[in-house]
């Protein structure tokens, strides 16, 4: 029984001290003597919504929040809670609100109970609030470690703990106040438990005087029943029987049926050890018919409960038949009209895809017809430069050889050195054409290599000055990535000439966790995002890409000119 005294009293202050407007403070009052429930959190939440709180307002609020979670044993709750709070509060460098939820953790934990994590929060609250002199949150703070090593019979540290709180609460507090009060009274009941009784005697004497003084009757008949065991320790009998026969007074006039069964407890064992049996017996006889009375009392309100119930049983029974054949008329309506609904949308789920795949197909169709069209188009330009070029120019030396066969020497000479310098026009003009469809720096070299030569034979002759660079491509990609990739800048440099009015261009090429990507860019007049979209020789650049299941996009590089940016994943065959 005294146990229950002596280890359920931890100090936690209430937490409208510290909230300031009246309003707020009269409202968390009423809501920390009532009850917890849910409406009262839901209550609190609102509060917290408002725009204008303060920030004390709010810090009481949420204190309050807490304490309503801990009263309807919502451990997860309360502690995810906490912790969030200790992150915004960190965050925002509020140490006052860090340091308090940092105590509220350890409450939470203490009631779980996981006494060890909360003697680690609240030495974190310590931690915190000692250099910033938050001198309430010490005060809870190690009193309520001291309780912890009270129960565990680590008196040392519990002293330590205990006084530590006993003296910050005098310079927090009059030494009437509830928590300075409490302070002394487990301080006495500490040098009892270790056999100090003289400094334990004049502890509880003062403890006694000062609740006295603060007119706190519960606290005074506890301090009184305490006092009691000391005085019978030291055989003062007449003192120690008039110390628990007044607390036992004392605990007539409060409401609270465990405090009058402690006091009747420990006044008949008192009345025994001093030798007066029957006073004691009669007291034994008083605790038997309190207990009895309360779960007498207890099962005639349980016993009205079931009447209650059962008077019921009847109307109620037919209010559930009614429920119960409502139900099932809905459930009947309810099942008919999903399993209509369920054919609906199987029905409109196996259109949808068989539109989609039609879709697909459809853009597979276009992508591959604009690749045909890009090389018929590739094609007929390559049909009219032979025709214009190579094959007009082999007519003219075919000509020129005719006429000077029956020419003199030096006419016939001079035919001839027209038609060699016919014939190498046409060999380079060959050899371009033959690089415009496969370089063989491309086939060669490889990719890196050819770029650099295109780069080279397209711009320099312009006057474009350009900066290529790759980055991580240690070896050969695959063939139709290379030609790809060729074919795509040859595309955007013929933009560039055509279009952009460019005087620099920059390409990067990369690979990284198996993608291939390209950048290129000029500093050209940009481009009108309508056109790129519209064009027939970008579409054919996004159907290659996509075709190798890439992606293509356009941008607008700082300032003015053009970015394209592509990405291509790469898979190396395995084919020997």
């Amino acid at each position: 029984m005294q146990k229950l005294f002596l280890y359920l009293l931890l100090l936690f202050y209430s937490s409208f001290l510290f909230a300031q407007n009246k309003d707020v403070i009269n409202r968390i009052a009423a809501i920390e003597k009532s009850k917890a429930s849910v409406e009262f959190i839901t209550e609190l939440k609102k509060i917290l919504a408002t725009s204008n709180i303060s920030n004390e307002d709010n810090m009481a609020v949420q204190t309050t929040l807490v304490h309503q979670y801990q009263a309807l044993q919502m451990w997860d709750t309360c502690l995810n809670y906490c912790q969030a709070q200790v992150i915004i509060a960190h965050k925002q460098k509020n140490t006052l609100a860090e340091a308090t939820f940092y105590k509220l953790i350890g409450g939470t934990y203490y009631f779980i109970p996981k006494k060890d994590k909360a003697i680690e929060y609240w030495n974190k609250s310590i931690a915190l609030s000692e250099p910033n002199n938050f001198s309430l949150l010490l005060e809870m703070c190690y009193h309520n470690i001291g309780v912890i090593y009270l129960e565990e019979v680590k008196y040392d540290k519990a002293e330590s703990y205990l006084e530590n709180a006993y003296k910050i609460g005098l310079s927090n507090n009059p030494k009437t106040a509830a928590g300075n009060l409490l302070h002394t009274r487990l301080l006495a009941t500490l040098y009892s438990l270790t056999k100090r009784f003289e400094k334990a005697e004049n502890k509880y004497l003062e403890t006694i005087s000062n609740c006295e003084l603060a007119k706190d009757t519960p606290m005074l008949a506890e301090t009184l029943m305490f006092y009691s065991k000391i005085l019978i320790d030291k055989k003062d009998f007449a003192n120690a029987l008039k110390t628990s026969g007044d607390a036992l007074a004392y605990t007539r006039k409060l409401s609270g049926i465990e405090m009058i069964r402690t006091a009747l407890t420990i006044h008949s064992e008192n009345l025994f050890k001093a030798g007066k049996y029957k006073e004691a017996n009669d007291l034994k006889e008083e605790l038997i018919n309190v207990v009895s009375k309360r779960y007498s009392v207890d099962l005639t309100n349980k016993i009205g409960e079931a009447e209650a119930k059962f008077k019921n049983a009847e109307t109620i029974h037919e209010k559930k038949l009614a429920i119960l054949n409502a139900k099932k008329e809905k459930q009947i309506y309810t099942f008919s009209f999903l399993g209509l609904l369920s054919i609906s949308g199987f029905v409109f789920y196996y259109m949808y895809q068989k539109r989609i795949a039609k879709q697909k197909a459809d853009i597979q169709k276009a992508q591959i017809q604009f690749v045909l069209d890009g090389e018929e188009k590739e094609r007929t330009r390559i049909a009219k430069d032979l025709h214009d070029g190579i094959v007009q120019d082999l007519t003219g030396i075919k000509l020129q050889l005719n006429a000077g066969i029956n020419d003199d020497a030096f006419v016939h000479k001079k035919i001839v050195i027209d038609a060699v310098e016919s014939l190498d026009k046409a060999s380079k003009e060959v050899r371009n054409i033959s690089y415009q469809m496969m370089p063989a720096t491309l086939t060669q070299l490889g990719l890196l290599p050819a770029l650099d030569d295109l780069l080279k034979r397209v711009l320099t002759p312009s006057n474009i000055n350009y900066d290529f660079e790759q980055i991580g491509i240690a070896k050969r990609l695959p063939d139709n990535i290379e030609v790809s990739i060729f074919r795509i800048t040859q595309e955007l440099l013929n933009n560039v000439l055509k279009h952009s009015q460019a005087n620099f261009v920059s390409l990067l090429i990369t690979i990284k966790e198996e993608v291939v990507t390209m950048i290129f860019e000029d500093n050209g007049k940009g481009f009108d995002a309508a056109t790129i979209k519209k064009g027939i020789g970008f579409s054919s650049l996004s159907s290659r890409v996509e075709l190798l299941h890439g992606d293509i996009k356009y941008e607008k590089a700082d300032g003015v000119g053009t970015m394209a940016i592509v990405k291509i994943p790469v898979i190396y065959s395995t084919a020997k």
